[in-house]
C-alpha cells in the first residue's frame, strides 16, 4: 500500500483538511510480520568456549522470545515507497536486469535511534538506473510503526553522505561516512525551520589535509568519518589524518591537532554520545593506528609517545575530546605493534560500553591487507571489548580474546576458523550484552554441494555478546534460487558476498539490523552469470512493545533575535514648552493591518500516530493556537502560545479515529 502524504498550504483564517477519510490501518503494519525469519541460524558459545548445536528461529515472536523478524516489504524504495512485488538491485552491475522505471532496493549505510519510535536511516542514492543523484530518498523517519522519506531532503548531489547522527530532538546530520574519500559537504537538517543546509568544511581544516609537491597542492584521499553530538548546538565530526570539526550551532571550526603531533594523526571511525542518569552527557570516539585510504601510510604506523601506544579511544563530557588509557586485544609484530584497529562504539545511558575491532588495515568494505600479519603468530583477532567512559571496563570480562578472529589466506590453515569482520556495533539498553553486526567468511567443513553456499568475501553476522563470555552468533540462509540439481535444494546465505552495514538497539526487546545487497553465480566453466540477491532489513521483537520509553519532539531553542545597535544622540535641552493650543477635535481612522502571520504550511506525518506540522511565518509578535475539529466538536488541540520571532510552529496530535474535517487557529 502507498503512503499517504500531506502538504497544504491555505490562508490563515483558517485551515481546513479535506481528507475522505484517515488511512486504514492496513498501512501502519505494512512493513511488518509476525513470523520469525525461519533463514536464521543460531550458533551458541558457552562462557568456557564450548560451541552449541546450531538452532533455528521459532515459528513466531512471543513474550521473552525474541527473534529477527525481516521487514517485508523492504521499507526503502527508490520511489519513496516500500518495494513491492520482486526487490530489483539498485547497481550498475545489474543495471542489464532491472526494467527501466522500476522500483528498486535502497541500500541501508547507517542507521541511528534515540528512542525507539524516533529512528533515521541513510541509504546509498549514488547509483542504480532510475536512481539519480538527486534522488530525494537519501534520508528515511521511523515513528514507531513505519518508515518514511525525510521530507525535503535536497539530494546526493547536494548531501552526499552514508551516516547519520542525531543532533538533540529535532537536528539530525548526514555526513560522509567510512567511504567518504573525497571531504564532502557536511549536510544539517534544522528542525526548528525544517529546512536542510548544506556547509563546507573550514579553510583550516582543508589546509590541514593538504599536501604540497612542488608546485602542485593536492588533498589527501579521505573524509569525515563520525560525529558525537552532545546538543543541536554541541556536535563534533571526526574524520582521517586526525581531523577534527567542532559545530558550536551557528558555524564550523576546525579542532584538529597540530601536524607535528604525529602521534595523533590517526583515522577515526566511529564515534558515540549519550545522557547518563543524572543527565550529564558523555562521548567516546575510537579509531585505528593508520590511515585506511592510504596505502602508503598503513605501513607507516603511528608512533609511540612517550613510550605509550598511539590512543585509539578518546573521551569527552561536551569540550574536546581527550586520549583514555586503552589497548584493544591484537597479534603485535617487530614492525607493527598495533595490530588492531577499533571499528565501532556504543554505549548506554549507565555508561556501560563496547568497542567493536578489526585486524589492522581490514574493514567490512575491503579485505586488501596492507599491513598483513606474518602466517607463524596466531590468527589476528576481531575482538569485541567491554569498555566504560574511562577506558576498560572494570565490571564486565566479555568473550575470551580469542573468540572472534580473522584468518588471513596466506595462513593456508589446516583447519581455519570461522572469520569475523565488524562493520557496527549496539549496546542492549539495561542487559549489560552488546550486539555487533559485520561479515562472516565460515570456515570449510569437506565438500559444499552447492559453490553459491561458500561465499568468498563473506555473508552478513550478527553476533550477541555477554559479559560472562557467553556469544550467540546468527547469519540468515535461504533456499538457492539457482539451484537445479535434485532435492533437497541447498540453502546460501541470504545475501552472499555481503554484510551487516548497520545495527541498533533500543530495547531487550527491539534492535535493528540492516544488510548489503548480495550476489550468487549460476552456469559453469566461463559462461557464469551473476544473480543479485536485495538487501534485507530484519528487526529483533518479541512481539510486545519495545520495553523502553517513548521519546518525544519537545525541545525548547532560544529565540534567534537580532538586535540593531543602539544609537546614543546628545542634543541641548528644549525651550520651554508653549502654551496649549485650543481643543481640537480628534477624528478616529481606521488601519486594516495585514494578518499576523502568512505562508502557512502544513506537513501530515505518520501511518498509525499522526502529527499534523503547521508552520507559518510571523510578522508581529501574537498568541496564537490551534483546533482541529470533526463535525464541530475540538478533537485535538494546542494551546495558544507566544511567538515573536519569525517563524512559528505549531503540532497537533490527529487519532485516525476521530479525524478531522477541519482545523484552525485560534487567539
Amino acid at each position: 500500500m502507498r503512503r499517504r502524504r500531506g502538504l497544504l498550504a491555505l490562508p490563515p483564517s483558517i485551515l481546513v483538511l479535506a481528507l475522505a477519510g484517515a488511512p486504514s490501518a492496513d498501512a501502519a503494519e505494512s512493513g511488518s510480520t509476525a513470523l520469525c525469519t525461519q533463514t536464521a541460524t543460531t550458533t551458541t558459545t558457552t562462557p568456557t568456549g564450548v560451541e552449541g548445536v546450531a538452532t533455528s528461529a521459532p515459528a513466531g515472536p512471543a513474550p521473552g522470545s525474541s527473534c529477527w523478524v525481516e521487514m517485508d516489504p523492504y521499507p526503502f524504495g527508490s520511489e519513496g515507497i516500500p518495494v513491492e512485488g520482486a526487490p530489483q538491485r539498485c547497481s550498475p552491475v545489474f543495471r542489464g536486469e532491472t526494467p527501466p522505471g522500476s522500483q528498486c532496493d535502497l541500500t541501508v549505510t547507517s542507521i541511528a535511534f534515540r528512542a525507539w519510535n524516533r529512528g533515521l536511516a541513510a541509504t546509498d542514492t549514488s547509483e542504480g538506473p532510475g536512481v539519480d543523484a538527486n534522488n530525494p530518498y537519501g534520508i528515511w523517519i521511523f515513528n514507531g510503526s513505519s518508515w518514511y522519506p525525510s521530507p525535503g531532503f535536497p539530494g546526493y548531489s547536494v548531501c552526499p553522505g552514508h551516516t547519520v547522527v542525531w543532533a538533540g530532538k529535532l537536528d539530525y546530520w548526514l555526513i560522509g561516512g567510512p567511504s567518504d574519500v573525497t571531504w564532502s559537504r557536511l549536510c544539517r537538517f534544522d528542525g526548528a525551520t525544517l529546512e536542510w543546509e548544506s556547509l563546507e568544511l573550514p579553510a583550516t581544516t582543508r589546509q590541514h589535509v593538504t599536501v604540497v609537491t612542488g608546485s602542485e597542492e593536492r588533498r589527501r584521499p579521505g573524509g569525515i568519518t563520525s560525529a558525537a553530538c552532545f546538543a543541536w548546538n554541541n556536535c563534533w565530526f571526526f574524520g582521517t589524518y586526525g581531523t577534527a570539526v567542532h559545530w558550536d550551532g551557528t558555524q564550523l571550526s576546525d579542532a584538529s591537532p597540530n601536524p607535528s603531533l604525529t602521534w595523533l594523526q590517526g583515522e577515526y571511525t566511529a564515534a558515540v554520545t549519550r545522557s547518563g542518569p543524572q543527565g550529564n552527557a558523555f562521548g567516546v570516539a575510537v579509531g585505528a593506528t593508520a590511515e585506511f585510504h592510504n596505502a602508503a601510510s598503513m605501513s607507516e604506523v603511528l608512533s609511540e609517545h612517550e613510550g605509550a601506544s598511539p590512543p585509539e579511544m578518546r573521551a569527552s563530557s561536551g569540550g574536546p575530546f581527550a586520549p583514555l588509557p586503552f589497548t584493544p586485544p591484537t597479534s603485535p609484530q617487530e614492525h607493527d605493534p598495533f595490530r588492531t584497529d577499533l571499528v565501532a562504539i556504543d554505549f548506554d545511558a549507565a555508561g556501560e560500553g563496547w568497542v567493536a575491532g578489526n585486524p589492522a588495515g581490514l574493514r567490512t568494505t575491503s579485505r586488501h591487507e596492507s599491513r598483513p600479519a606474518s602466517p607463524s603468530l596466531p590468527p589476528p583477532p576481531s575482538p569485541l571489548v567491554p569498555v566504560s567512559t574511562s577506558g576498560a571496563s572494570t565490571t564486565c570480562a566479555g568473550p575470551a580474546e580469542g573468540r572472534f578472529t580473522f584468518t588471513p589466506a596466506a595462513f593456508n590453515a589446516v583447519e581455519p576458523p570461522n572469520s569475523f569482520l565488524w562493520s557496527s556495533i549496539a549496546v542492549i539498553p539495561g542487559s549489560g550484552e552488546a550486539l555487533a553486526g559485520g561479515s562472516l567468511l565460515p570456515h570449510e567443513e569437506g565438500l559444499v554441494q552447492d559453490p553459491n553456499a561458500r561465499p568468498i568475501e563473506g555473508e552478513p553476522v550478527i553476533a550477541q555478546a555477554a559479559c560472562d563470555g557467553a556469544t550467540t552468533v546468527t547469519s540468515f540462509h535461504l533456499e538457492d534460487p539457482t539451484y537445479s540439481g535434485p532435492p533437497p535444494t541447498p540453502l546460501v546465505p541470504a545475501d552472499r558476498e555481503g554484510y551487516v552495514s548497520a545495527i541498533a538497539a533500543n530495547a531487550t526487546n527491539d534492535a535493528w539490523a540492516a544488510t548489503t545487497p548480495g550476489s550468487l553465480t549460476t552456469g559453469s566453466g566461463g559462461a557464469l552469470t551473476s544473480v543479485a540477491q536485495p538487501p534485507h532489513l530484519y528487526r529483533l521483537t518479541d512481539g510486545a512493545n519495545p520495553d523502553a520509553p517513548e521519546g518525544d519532539d519537545l525541545e525548547e531553542r532560544p529565540l534567534e533575535l537580532h538586535l540593531d545597535p543602539p544609537i546614543v544622540v546628545f542634543e541641548p535641552p528644549p525651550p520651554p514648552p508653549p502654551p496649549p493650543p485650543p481643543a481640537a477635535v480628534t477624528k478616529v481612522h481606521r488601519v486594516k493591518l495585514p494578518p499576523a502571520i502568512y505562508g502557512v504550511k502544513a506537513r501530515l506525518h505518520g501511518k498509525h500516530r499522526f502529527s499534523l506540522y503547521l508552520s507559518f511565518r510571523v510578522r508581529r509578535p501574537i498568541t496564537i493556537g490551534a483546533q482541529a475539529l470533526r463535525r464541530g466538536h475540538i478533537v485535538s488541540e494546542v494551546a495558544p502560545r507566544r511567538f515573536t520571532g519569525h517563524r512559528g510552529l505549531l503540532i497537533l496530535k490527529l487519532d485516525r479515529k476521530h479525524w478531522p474535517t477541519k482545523v484552525r487557529f485560534v487567539a
